[in-house]
């Protein structure tokens, strides 16, 4: 017979999504706020202009498939066994899951030209390499005696304002009955793991911080019970170093209450810039650009100079 789920997991995992009315109320993902702080005239093109083209990339379709199957291999091995989770068939539940994401991103982009047969194949088999060193590598990373999956997506609708919403999503949560703990992991694919730069990015890692706040108020946890950590899949593992590297990389950031009132502090910071009292945003502000390496690398619209050149004030 089945040991009896505790009470505070079955609230997590019976927890539904509060709906948002779009025509009244507002969302903020972490996204949202994330790019806003990377470049605001990119985020009021985007957000407010709507008018950044839908862009695909390998990298986003690799993140979403490994989400995917990695969260199917924990739910089957905390809602089933482990013997039964083990005897998955990753790969194929992976290409899977790689062929599915193609053919919605190809549809949404409109055609098939931000990767091609050769990328898709290097990813694959690099998905399989982190596949396989989990599954190995297994009980270092996930165990069940007196664990429970208490939840896959958990859905964080937390209010700002009175119309104003952070609106994300969790990527699992687990509970240690024998210490009352619980864990948010947030996963992450990376090409190399994420450097000392990467882990002192504030703003980077506000995400877990508000997750790790919202799920807090929203459960009724106290914070003092509740870890997290950035599980980092990595693509590409060095081989000329004196140790053996590991395709996944853990990090713990500091996450007490002083750093998730600095992050609740950036995300109302941004919310007070860009929405007026009743929820609109503020059109009269100027967004100006904020020119980086990686910012404008990236951007939609740096061969667009009008659009891009609006944003630059001295």
């Amino acid at each position: 017979m089945p040991k009896p789920v505790p009470k505070i997991v079955r609230q997590v995992q019976e927890h539904t999504k509060r709906k948002i009315d779009y025509e009244t109320e507002k969302s903020v993902s972490f996204s949202q706020f994330h790019q806003y702080y990377q470049c605001p005239h990119k985020w009021y093109l985007t957000y407010v202009r709507k008018l950044a083209p839908y862009q695909a990339s390998i990298h986003a379709l690799f993140g979403t498939a490994m989400h995917e199957t990695i969260q199917t291999w924990l739910d089957k091995m905390y809602s089933v066994s482990i013997k039964k989770a083990q005897d998955m068939n990753l790969i194929e539940l992976l290409d899977q899951r790689l062929r599915k994401t193609f053919k919605k991103e190809a549809y949404l982009h409109g055609s098939k030209d931000f990767t091609n047969s050769q990328e898709l194949e290097e990813f694959f088999y690099q998905g399989v390499d982190i596949l396989d060193f989990l599954k190995r590598k297994r009980g270092d990373y996930f165990w069940k005696k007196g664990m429970y999956l208490a939840g896959i997506e958990v859905p964080i609708v937390y209010p700002l304002r009175d119309n104003i919403f952070f609106n994300g999503y969790i990527d699992l949560v687990t509970y240690n009955e024998v210490f009352d703990r619980f864990t948010i992991y947030d996963l992450k694919t990376s090409t190399r793991g994420w450097s000392d730069y990467a882990k002192k990015d504030d703003i980077k890692i506000s995400q877990i911080l508000l997750y790790k706040e919202f799920f807090c108020r929203t459960f009724d946890v106290d914070p003092k019970k509740v870890d997290v950590q950035y599980f980092i899949l990595k693509r590409q593992i060095p081989q000329d170093t004196e140790f053996t590297a590991k395709p996944i990389q853990i990090f713990k950031p500091a996450s007490g209450k002083i750093k998730r009132a600095q992050a609740i502090k950036r995300l109302e910071g941004f919310v007070n810039d860009v929405f007026n009292e009743d929820g609109s945003y503020n059109k009269e502000k100027v967004y100006t650009k904020d020119p980086g390496k990686w910012t404008c690398g990236f951007c939609p619209f740096k061969k667009n100079l009008h659009l891009c050149g609006e944003g630059i004030h001295f």
